[in-house]
């Protein structure tokens, strides 16, 4: 479960993300730059080392939800969602993650969406994976969300739906600002607030990335959004055009 907002900018953009998970899970690694060779990417890590949220320094994010709404595997998962962006993250283009993920193997890999941000290119990238075949499909370089539930993508995508779109009338809509508020937001009902709060399930962190001309920022806070503090500094990566 997660929820997704990318706001789109002239040059880069705002990505902010709630990682709804089982709190057996418990607190992930903070981001830190990671050298990928060509590329340095920035992103927080589960405590297999995999992650659902990264940027790299050509302004490329990638973000990674669960897809609960197709068929379920009635197995054991063999191999981790969460090692499908840090295979990913060094390319350059649009293009180049196309080809790497064609490469991947994928059987194991439970349901997922991936949502790719390529500022250069000025476009927003979603594929999907159901166990069996992988699609893409393309969004226009605008403001979007995106939202997963274990009790229903659908339902979660028309309640948090609801409350992201009634927030865009707000004077500050779009600003940093504004995300961490909306992140942080317990509108909606019940299970389907942007920040849950479930008996056994709960919005372990809030990550933000924020794309600019010059540099890519990574802020991050653990556990949930709505009770955190002041953000610390962020990870910081000089951007290559």
């Amino acid at each position: 479960m997660c929820t997704l907002s990318v706001v789109t900018r002239d040059h880069g953009y705002y990505l902010a993300m709630n990682r709804d998970e089982r709190l057996s899970r418990g607190e992930a690694i903070p981001p830190s730059g990671v050298d990928l060779g060509r590329t340095t990417a920035v992103y927080p890590r589960d405590s297999a080392g995999g992650t659902w949220v990264a940027a790299n320094n050509h302004g490329i994010a990638l973000a990674l939800l669960n897809w609960n709404d197709v068929p379920q595997p009635g197995t054991e998962k063999t191999r981790s969602r969460g090692d499908v962006i840090p295979a990913l993250i060094g390319s350059i283009s649009q293009d180049e993650v196309q080809r790497a993920l064609q490469k991947l193997d994928l059987q194991g890999i439970w349901p997922f969406r991936l949502v790719g941000v390529f500022p250069a290119e000025k476009r927003i990238a979603e594929w999907c994976w159901n166990q069996q075949k992988l699609e893409l499909q393309f969004h226009d370089w605008k403001p979007r969300h995106w939202f997963s539930s274990s009790m229903s993508d659908k339902r979660a995508t028309a309640e948090r739906g609801a409350v992201c779109n009634a927030a865009w009338s707000m004077e500050d809509a779009g600003s940093l600002a504004w995300l961490r508020r909306l992140h942080a937001s317990h509108a909606g009902p019940g299970p389907f607030s942007l920040c849950v709060h479930r008996e056994h399930v709960g919005t372990l962190s809030y990550t933000e990335i924020s794309c600019g001309a010059e540099k890519i920022e990574c802020w991050y806070s653990g556990g949930s959004p709505c009770t955190r503090q002041e953000f610390g500094h962020p990870v910081e990566v000089v951007r290559i055009h």
